[in-house]
C-alpha cells in the first residue's frame, strides 16, 4: 500500500472517528433534550390521571354517605348516622373543588365542573330539607320524604357527570400509557444505536460504549422503579379485585384485594378463566362470554350479581370490565373490578324492611283504635241485654253468649294489632328471665301435649332485664304453638336463655338494634321451617302459612310489636326442613333488683257505690254505655262529650268525686289537660282515665306515667266497676 493510500485510509479513518463521535454526541444530545424529560413526565401523568379519577370517585362515596348518615337518623332517630351525613355534606363540596384543580388545564372537565357543583349543591340541598321536614314536622313526614325518592334524579345527574369525568380521564390514561410505551421504545433504539456506532471505533469508541450502557441502564433503573410504583398502587387496593384478563378470559394479574374478595392465591388463578368466580347459572347463560363481548362493543360493561368465592360462598357484587388496546388499537386483555356489595346491599334490605313494618305499625295502631270503640260499645251493649233478658228466653240467651264469644275473640285480635304497632301499654318491672323461663316452661308442658319433647336450656349469671312478665310469657307462648303446628308428628322444642351483646356489626345491618348487652330468650323446634320468601313475611300482620280457619296470622307480629316497645329484637333463623329458631333480645339492666314482678291482685266481682262520676266520652255509643253501666253500679252520673261541657258541668256540680274521662277528646284539650284543670279547682277529685291505645299524654315509652289510673278499651260491667271502686276507695 501506498504512501498516499495510508493517508487516504488514516484520513478515512479518522473522519470516520469524528464523525462517530459527532453522531454519537447528537444522538445523546437527542436523548437529553426530548425522550428522557418525556420518561419522567410520563409517571407523573399517569399518577395524575388516577388522582382525578380517585377524587371523582370519592365525590360520589361523599353523597352517598351523606345521604345514608341522613336516612339513617330520619328513620331511626339514631344521631349518631348524622356523623356520615356531616362528614358527606363536608366532603363533597371540597372535593368538586379539588376536581377543578386538578383538571385545570383539561377544557372538557372544566365544562363539567359547574354542571357538577350544581348537582352536588342541590342533592345536598335535598337532603338538608329532609332534616328540616323532620325538625319541623317530625320523623313520619320526613320518611315520607325520603320514601318519595325525590333525590333520586338529582343522584342519578351527578353520577352521569361523574361517569363522564372518569371515562374521559381513562381515554387520557391510555392516551399517556402509550406514549410513553414509544418514548421507551424511541429511548432504547437511541441507547442501541449510539452502543453499536461507539462499539464501531476502536480505540475512541471505547468511552462511548460505556456511556451508552451506562445511559441503557439507568433508563431500565427507571421503567423498573416506574413499574414497581404501578404494581405497588394496584397490589395496595384491598377493597378492590383489580386483575388483568388476555383476550380470552384468561386471568393475567392477580391484587391482594382480588386474593381477599375471592380467596384464591395468584399462584391459585393466574392462568384460569375468569368464569369460574360467576354462578354455575349464570355460565350455563353465557354470562361471562356476554361481559366480555360487551365490553369490547360498548367500551366498557357494567353489572351487578352474584359471584362465588373459593369456598362456594357466594356474595353479591359490583363488577367493571374496560377493554385495554396497544397503540395500534388491537384489543390485548381486560381490566377487571369487582367489589363486595353484599354489606351494602343488606344494609338497603333491612332499611326498607324497618320502614315497611313501621308503615304497617301505624296503620294497624289506627285501625285497632277504631276498632276498639266498636268493640266496647257491642260487649256493653251484649252485657246490658244479657242482664235485662228474662229467664225464660234460652234460645236467644244461646245467640246472645254466641255473639259475645265472637266480640271477646275481636277484642283479643284488636290487643294482638294493638301489640304489633307498639301501642298497648306495658307494665314492664325487673324480671329473672332465668326463673320466668322455668315457669312458662310448665304451662307449656301443658298446652304442648306429650308429643312434644321440651327442652329448657338455662345458664348461670344470666342478666335481669326489664320487661311485661305477662306479655313476655304470651310472646313465649305465642312462638311455641307455632312451634307445635311446624311439628306435625311431634318433634322437640328447645327454650334457651343465654347473655348476649350485639356489636357494631350487627347494628350496622339491623337499623332499629342498638348496640349494647342483652339477654337472649331462644326457642327452637325441629319443624318443617320456613323458605327466606316465608321469613321475610314471617312478622308481618295477617300473614300465616296455616290452612284458613287455622290461625289469625297475628302471632309473630304480637311478638315482634312487644320486642320493639320493649326496647329489644326478633330475629328469625330458619331453613326448610331444618326447623327454626326466633331469639328475642332483651335489654339488660344492670345490677340485680330484690324483687321480681308480682302480679296485681284482681278484684272478685264489680264494686257499688254511690258517688258522683263524670263521665266525658266523645263518642257517643260509648258515653251512653258507660252511662247505662254506672248507673246500673248505682252511682250518679253525669256526662260530657268534650272538655268544655265537662268544666260547665263542674261548675253546676262541685260535689263530683270522680271524672272518668277518654284520652282523646275533641276541641283542643285532651283528658290529661282536662283531669288538671279538675284538679286544680278540686284538688281532692279522682280521676280514671280510658283510651283504646297509647297515647302521649298519660303514656310514655310503653309505660303508664306514675300516678295515673288508665282503664283500657273494651271493658265491661266488671272491670269497670273494680277499676271505679278502686280508684275511689284509696287510688291516686
Amino acid at each position: 500500500m501506498t504512501i498516499r493510500n495510508l493517508l487516504r485510509l488514516l484520513w478515512l479513518g479518522m473522519a470516520l472517528i469524528v464523525a462517530s463521535s459527532l453522531l454519537h454526541l447528537w444522538l445523546e444530545i437527542y436523548r437529553g433534550v426530548k425522550v428522557a424529560p418525556q420518561l419522567q413526565r410520563g409517571p407523573a401523568l399517569v399518577a395524575h390521571t388516577y388522582e382525578v379519577i380517585a377524587t371523582a370517585q370519592n365525590i360520589d362515596r361523599a353523597l352517598q354517605d351523606a345521604e345514608r348518615g341522613e336516612r339513617g337518623f330520619l328513620i331511626t332517630g339514631n344521631a349518631a348516622h348524622l356523623q356520615d351525613y356531616r362528614k358527606g355534606s363536608n366532603d363533597a363540596p371540597a372535593l368538586v373543588e379539588k376536581l377543578r384543580t386538578l383538571t385545570a388545564d383539561n377544557p372538557e372537565q372544566q365544562q363539567r365542573i359547574p354542571v357538577l357543583q350544581e348537582q352536588v349543591n342541590s342533592k345536598l340541598a335535598e337532603l338538608k330539607n329532609n332534616l328540616d321536614i323532620r325538625e319541623r314536622k317530625g320523623p313520619e313526614a320526613a320518611q315520607q320524604a325520603v320514601l318519595a325518592n325525590i333525590g333520586l334524579n338529582t343522584m342519578e345527574s351527578a353520577r352521569k357527570v361523574i361517569d363522564a369525568a372518569i371515562d374521559t380521564e381513562r381515554v387520557l390514561l391510555a392516551e399517556r400509557l402509550g406514549r410513553s410505551e414509544e418514548y421507551e421504545k424511541e429511548g432504547r433504539k437511541v441507547a442501541v444505536a449510539g452502543g453499536v456506532l461507539a462499539l464501531a471505533v476502536l480505540v475512541v469508541g471505547v468511552a462511548m460504549v460505556l456511556l451508552a450502557f451506562r445511559n441503557i441502564l439507568r433508563s431500565e433503573a427507571a421503567r423498573r422503579r416506574s413499574d414497581e410504583r404501578y404494581g405497588l398502587l394496584i397490589k395496595g387496593v384491598t377493597d378492590y379485585a383489580i386483575y388483568m384478563l388476555d383476550v380470552d378470559g384468561n386471568v393475567m394479574e392477580w391484587n391482594a384485594g382480588a386474593e381477599r374478595i375471592k380467596g384464591y392465591t395468584a399462584e391459585e388463578i393466574i392462568g384460569q378463566h375468569f368464569s369460574r368466580f360467576y354462578t354455575e347459572e349464570d355460565r350455563n347463560a353465557g354470562v361471562p362470554r356476554h361481559a366480555l363481548e360487551t365490553a369490547v362493543q360498548k367500551g366498557k360493561y357494567e353489572a351487578e350479581g352474584w359471584r362465588v368465592r373459593k369456598d362456594g360462598n357466594r356474595f353479591y357484587a359490583s363488577v367493571l370490565i374496560d377493554p385495554l388496546r396497544d397503540v395500534s388499537g388491537k384489543l390485548v386483555g381486560f381490566a377487571k373490578i369487582t367489589r363486595d356489595i353484599g354489606e351494602r346491599v343488606q344494609q338497603q334490605q333491612a332499611l326498607a324492611q324497618y320502614a315497611k313494618m313501621d308503615a304497617l305499625g301505624q296503620l294497624t295502631g289506627g285501625i285497632a283504635h277504631d276498632f276498639n270503640n266498636l268493640i266496647h260499645v257491642i260487649r256493653n251493649a251484649i252485657e246490658i241485654v244479657q242482664r235485662r233478658l228474662p229467664a225464660n228466653a234460652p234460645d236467644v240467651s244461646e245467640y246472645i253468649n254466641m255473639v259475645k264469644r265472637n266480640a271477646d275473640r275481636a277484642a283479643s285480635l284488636t290487643q294482638r294489632l294493638l301489640a304489633f304497632s307498639r301501642r298497648q301499654v306495658l307494665d314492664p318491672k325487673p324480671i329473672n328471665p332465668n326463673s320466668l323461663i322455668v315457669d312458662v316452661t310448665t304451662l307449656l308442658r301443658q298446652v304442648l301435649g306429650e308429643s312434644t319433647e321440651i327442652e329448657t336450656v338455662v345458664s348461670a349469671g344470666i342478666w335481669w332485664v326489664n320487661a311485661d312478665a305477662n306479655q313476655l310469657e304470651t310472646a313465649i307462648l305465642n312462638l311455641a304453638l307455632n312451634a307445635r303446628d311446624a311439628m306435625n308428628r311431634g318433634g322437640k322444642l328447645t327454650v334457651e336463655v343465654t347473655n348476649a351483646f350485639l356489636d357494631e356489626s350487627y347494628a350496622s345491618s339491623h337499623p332499629d338494634v342498638k348496640v349494647g348487652q342483652y339477654v337472649m330468650i331462644a326457642v327452637s323446634d325441629t319443624g318443617s321451617g320456613m323458605t327466606k320468601e316465608v321469613m321475610d313475611k314471617a312478622f308481618d300482620p295477617f300473614f300465616t302459612t296455616k290452612e284458613v280457619g287455622q290461625g289469625t296470622g297475628l302471632g309473630l307480629s304480637q311478638v315482634y310489636g312487644f320486642m320493639k316497645q320493649s326496647g329489644g329484637h326478633a330475629k328469625i333463623y330458619s331453613e326448610p326442613g331444618e326447623g327454626t329458631t326466633v331469639k328475642l333480645y332483651l335489654p339488660r339492666i344492670p345490677g340485680s333488683p330484690v324483687a321480681e314482678h308480682q302480679p296485681n291482685p284482681r278484684f272478685a266481682s264489680a264494686g257499688t257505690g254511690t258517688e258522683t262520676i263524670l263521665a266525658v266520652e266523645d263518642e257517643d255509643d260509648v258515653r251512653q254505655f258507660t252511662a247505662e253501666v254506672l248507673s246500673e253500679l248505682g252511682y250518679r252520673v253525669l256526662t260530657a262529650r268534650d272538655a268544655a261541657s265537662a268544666l260547665r258541668l263542674l261548675e253546676e256540680n262541685p260535689d263530683i268525686q270522680l271524672l272518668f274521662t277518654d284520652i282523646g277528646l275533641p276541641g283542643g284539650i285532651n283528658g290529661r289537660a282536662l283531669a288538671d284543670e279538675f284538679r286544680r279547682r278540686l284538688p281532692n277529685l279522682k280521676v280514671l282515665f280510658t283510651t283504646g291505645y297509647t297515647r302521649n299524654a298519660i303514656i310514655h315509652h310503653g309505660r303508664l306515667d306514675p300516678g295515673v289510673n288508665l282503664l283500657l278499651k273494651p271493658f265491661n260491667q266488671i272491670s269497670l266497676g273494680e277499676k271505679v271502686r278502686q280508684v275511689l276507695g284509696g287510688g291516686k
